[in-house]
């Protein structure tokens, strides 16, 4: 009895686990439909940042649940934050510096 209610208690005290959106290539457009880059996002919450002229940046996310915030690099300096969706595509929804961001 006393193992099965000291087994109880270490999974109640055990952190829950970080969810991160998959890593994949997603492209990224405005809130007019204006294409912003491409956003790369790779294992354990990297990333690398395209841009339609042709310049390249990394950084990293946090992610917690489907909530997502930029931690470094050019995306963290334009405040992005926001939600991902899986369905048939994983999609993005950011608030930004410049105004909302969606990626798929």
């Amino acid at each position: 009895m006393r193992f099965i209610l000291a087994a109880t208690l270490a999974l109640l005290a055990t952190p829950a686990l970080a969810q991160f959106p998959p890593p994949g290539i997603y492209n990224c457009v405005d809130a007019n439909g204006a294409k912003l880059g491409v956003l790369s996002l790779l294992a354990a919450g990297d990333y690398q940042w395209d841009t339609p002229d042709g310049k390249s940046a990394t950084g990293q996310v946090s992610s917690a649940s489907t909530s997502v915030t930029a931690l470094s690099g050019p995306l963290a300096d334009q405040h992005w934050s926001g939600q991902f969706a899986q369905g048939d595509k994983t999609s993005f929804a950011f608030k930004t510096d410049g105004g909302p961001v969606n990626c798929q």
